[in-house]
């Protein structure tokens, strides 16, 4: 397939280079750029070895993508890119320099995506030059694996979403538009309620126990793996990011918060380095089995609460919530099948009981 422009990625970390292998997958010429000459090393060691058979696990359909992936330390070399993606750590300064940056080197008509999970394309181009090009460009992780991209941007034009459309249908991803940009999006927004009700779980149950039932009641994969496989810093980080929009509402307890902080001293970080809150093998990790598992009936309760939020709010209709979480978790079951399978009454009871207990925002209910 022959494209009208080329594509760029900065930023070669794990959801960079799947997102430059599913644009080099596309058709697309894909320049990856880092400052991180080990990064872009990884990359292409990954892209050359490990990429093909990623793609055919998904269903994608290789088409020898890492023959059109190009590696640069330099964002000039992204000057002829008519569709850049920025896929960089979760700091707002970093994302305004880089836009910055950016705009020193694109065309004023190239659309730059970003794949921010805590952020919006608003604060992200609050100082930009052409903040209309700039649109939300969201994956759900693993990035190959879920078949989602987020888009938004209250501030760009319709040209701009219709490129990042047009690109995320060409790789294989199923855009869906919110109506409006809230810090989270959607996707990350439900995720970040099942983990923060996980790390509050913490205060009475192992996080085995936790994640074994939650896996048992239908999850992929449990709050605190979760947690584990985005990493244990960058999941700080991002409780930092939305605490100015959203104030306490998905922080940990204090004392979860301090051994988290304690885990990232350590190097602890999750799946990344081995050894988070579980122990990991590669892309595997070591669940221990345990004798009885947790009521993880508040995590669910979570879920759903911020469902309702995210209606409420007019980020999207119940239909979209629903398919959101359904593509983004791999599953079959959205946050609101959930609440017809175990009845309204009974959630928000779970919540008025769990948040008289804990005064934790994440169970204030709404519904």
């Amino acid at each position: 397939m022959t494209h009208q422009f080329t594509t760029g990625v900065v930023g070669a970390g794990l959801m960079g280079r799947d997102i430059a292998g599913l644009l080099a997958n596309a058709g697309y010429q894909v320049t990856l750029v880092d400052v991180d000459a080990d990064a872009l090393e990884s990359a292409f060691d990954y892209h050359s070895t490990d990429l093909v058979p990623a793609l055919d696990r998904a269903g994608l359909d290789p088409d020898d993508p890492a023959a059109r992936i190009e590696y640069s330390d330099s964002l000039v070399d992204l000057a002829d890119c008519g569709f850049v993606v920025e896929a960089v750590p979760e700091r707002l300064d970093l994302k305004r320099d880089l836009l910055a940056s950016l705009e020193e080197v694109l065309a004023p008509d190239a659309v730059i995506g970003t794949n921010t999970s805590s952020l919006t394309p608003g604060d992200i181009a609050a100082e930009a030059t052409h903040p209309e090009r700039v649109v939300l460009f969201h994956f759900a992780n693993p990035a190959i694996q879920r078949d989602l991209v987020e888009i938004s941007g209250d501030d760009a034009t319709d040209a701009a979403l219709e490129r990042a459309t047009e690109v995320a249908e060409a790789m294989g991803r199923q855009p869906i538009r919110l109506h409006a940009e809230y810090r989270a999006n959607c996707l990350s927004r439900l995720s970040a309620s099942i983990k923060c009700a996980g790390t509050w779980e913490l205060l009475e149950a192992e996080a085995a126990a936790i994640d074994r039932a939650a896996q048992n009641i239908g999850f992929d994969r449990g709050p605190l793996e979760f947690i584990d496989l985005i990493g244990i810093d960058v999941h700080l980080a991002t409780v930092d990011n939305l605490s100015a929009a959203y104030g306490d509402r998905y922080a940990p307890p204090e004392p979860v918060h301090d051994r988290m902080h304690a885990m990232v001293d350590a190097g602890d970080l999750g799946k990344k380095t081995g050894q988070g809150f579980f122990e990991w093998d590669g892309e595997t990790c070591l669940l221990p089995e345990v004798e009885a598992g947790h009521d993880v009936t508040p995590v669910v309760a979570a879920l759903v609460n911020e469902a309702y939020r995210l209606v409420d709010d007019g980020v999207a209709d119940r239909e979209t919530v629903n398919d959101i979480l359904q593509r983004g978790s791999g599953g079959d079951t959205g946050p609101f099948d959930i609440e017809a399978m175990l009845g309204t009454d009974f959630l928000r009871e779970t919540l008025e009981t769990r948040h008289e207990e804990t005064g934790a925002g994440v169970y204030e209910p709404v519904f």
